[in-house]
């Protein structure tokens, strides 16, 4: 999964948890000693998998991507409200792989304890907020009694960060389009498509070729079909601006000179992705 993404270029960190003992007989005891009776109610949590995007707009792309990648047994997306704001979880739970299985209960002998995992979608800025959430109400909702005001205030901490996670969107529209006013293009395509790549550098001759009106063609491509398709291409190249350059330019511009000028090799591999995608 890690390097689905580090292939894509978005912006992520990935932690990764398996419960204590000590940890999963706490759950146990907060719950209830009856609530998993290993029939209609499973701990389906032991493993943990956090996904930490820094740009929400990603959070859609990589949950699609998901669902691709793994058999999502159960999943948790709350939706806001207008007039009760509530932290929004994403939350999905995930079929082990087969071939994980057997040692998977062979480790975990316990029939209340299911072989799957949680995989949980956060954004960067809202990261550090749900973790003091988690430990410091979560799990100890009594220190909460009789402060619905503040357990509300804090949730309007959260508010704030999700309103800053949008203004910083907004802000990267308005420093590419900049960008794209004064002709900059490295500095466009670097604002614009917000990925990680990993070299900036491009060739006096490619440099030639982005001319205001092909400039313009990148401008107005729509930044997360882009990232949909690098996902869904499953194109293995060192994702530098060049090679980025010209393969939006053979799925989405079309420009003869840019095609012409692409290396035989991407060229190849170009053809290639146009039938995997068809299929």
């Amino acid at each position: 999964m890690q390097d689905e993404f580090s292939r894509v270029g978005i912006f992520f960190r990935i932690f990764e948890r398996v419960k204590s003992f000590s940890s999963v007989e706490s759950k146990r005891k907060m719950k209830g000693s009856d609530y998993y009776n290993g029939k209609t109610k499973l701990m389906r949590d032991i493993i943990g998998i956090r996904i930490v995007l820094y740009f929400s707009d990603d959070i859609a792309i990589v949950y699609s991507r998901l669902s691709k990648l793994f058999n999502i047994v159960e999943e948790t997306i709350d939706k806001a409200t207008e007039t009760n704001f509530e932290p929004i979880r994403i939350n999905l739970v995930c079929q082990l792989p087969l071939e994980n299985i057997d040692e998977f209960k062979s480790i975990v002998n316990d029939n209340t304890i299911d072989a799957t995992f949680e995989i949980q979608l956060r954004t960067i800025l809202s990261e550090g907020w749900h973790e003091v959430d988690h430990d410091l109400r979560y799990k100890c909702r009594d220190d909460w009694n009789n402060s619905s005001d503040l357990s509300r205030s804090f949730n309007g901490i959260l508010a704030t960060l999700e309103t800053s996670e949008y203004a910083t969107l907004r802000l990267f529209d308005q420093l590419s389009f900049r960008h794209f006013k004064s002709k900059n293009v490295i500095a466009m395509l670097r604002t614009k498509f917000r990925l990680r790549f990993e070299s900036f550098i491009l060739s006096e001759n490619v440099s030639a070729l982005i001319t205001p009106v092909i400039l313009k063609e990148y401008y107005k491509i729509d930044r997360n079909e882009v990232v949909k398709y690098l996902f869904e291409c499953g194109i293995i190249m060192p994702l530098t601006l060049e090679n980025f350059l010209f393969l939006i330019n053979y799925r989405f511009i079309k420009n003869t000179h840019l095609t012409e000028a692409t290396p035989e090799v991407l060229s190849s591999e170009f053809k290639n992705l146009v039938e995997v995608v068809k299929n």
